[in-house]
């Protein structure tokens, strides 16, 4: 009897043994991926502010000028001449604006400059004044010697091209349409003969009040910046404006005082050749599409797996 216990408790000890491992190779751990947290999507767009100064160099253009004839019965305007010169000296140039780039590639702005420029111009007399200082009409060195100054204020709408970006540099083309307010200060007038009496007759020095005039005016530009943090950029660049005719200056108190009024003297328009560099501050921040793309986060060596949990079968 004792031996068929002991034999029944041995069967039933295997049996539970086989049991447990079939049920122990039926548990399987299957690692649960988890994907690793998408970058933060960076803003590309956005308002922006911009400052820059820079240096004008000298520009040279021609103009005309009414000749109010005085003192023969019948006062008034006799003839137009010609300017053979008038040239806006060098000077410095400051600016600032607000602008708003669209995409990595597309920034427009409104800007405001202002520089302040002396003035000559250098012409030979007029016909009459030849003939009143009894001179000889062909060969003689009888010039007009003027001198002033003038503010220039330029308001424009610009849009740009940001080509591309290599490392942190971003060359940029652009253009813009505005307008000019050109105001001369009163010009100084001389008329000589070589520094000196023409046949006799004085040094004639006048003066002729400044005019001031709105005008059309447009801007080629080309650059590039270059980034200091993701919002801030250096830019430097050159720029040509094209500012259209306008007044220049009126009659001298000789010929107000004979009747003559309004606008003598108008300058045909100026190129103005500009290098200028300055700072612009983009609110939006660096996009990821100019060249400017993160380190992946992860890796192929770097999936992250959840802590497997056990799966039952």
């Amino acid at each position: 009897m004792k031996t068929l216990l002991l034999t029944t408790v041995t069967a039933l000890g295997a049996w539970s043994l086989l049991v447990t491992g079939a049920n122990a190779a039926d548990i399987i751990e299957e690692p649960v991926y988890v994907a690793p947290p998408a970058p933060a999507p960076v803003q590309t767009s956005g308002w922006y502010l911009r400052g820059d100064i820079g240096y004008n160099f000298k520009s040279k253009s021609d103009g005309h000028y009414d000749f109010y004839n005085v003192g023969f019965g019948n006062n008034g305007i006799d003839n137009t001449e010609h300017y053979d010169s008038i040239t806006w000296k060098n000077s410095a140039n400051f600016g600032v604006g607000v602008g708003y780039r669209v995409n990595d590639y597309f920034r427009t702005d409104l800007t405001v400059d202002y520089f302040r420029t002396g003035v000559e111009g250098s012409s030979r007399c007029g016909y009459l004044v030849e003939i009143g200082y009894g001179l000889d009409p062909v060969n003689n060195n009888c010039r007009y010697d003027d001198s002033a100054h003038a503010s220039v204020w330029t308001a424009m709408a610009n849009a740009y091209v940001d080509i591309g970006t290599y490392g942190r540099i971003t060359p940029y083309i652009g253009a813009g349409l505005g307008f000019a307010h050109v105001k001369y200060d009163d010009m100084d007038n001389e008329i000589s003969c070589g520094g000196g009496s023409c046949n006799g007759f004085p040094v004639y020095n006048a003066s002729h009040p400044g005019e001031s005039s709105w005008r059309f005016a447009s801007a080629l530009m080309a650059g590039a910046s270059v980034d200091i943090t993701d919002q801030l950029k250096f830019d430097a660049g050159y720029k040509y404006t094209r500012i259209s005719e306008g007044d220049a200056y009126g009659y001298d108190d000789f010929d107000r005082d004979n009747g003559a009024s309004g606008v003598q003297g108008k300058d045909h328009g100026f190129d103005i050749h500009t290098v200028r560099a300055g700072l612009r501050y983009e609110f939006g921040g660096s996009g990821f599409g100019k060249g400017k793309e993160p380190a992946p986060l992860y890796t192929a060596q770097d999936t992250v797996y959840a802590e497997p949990a056990p799966v039952y079968k």
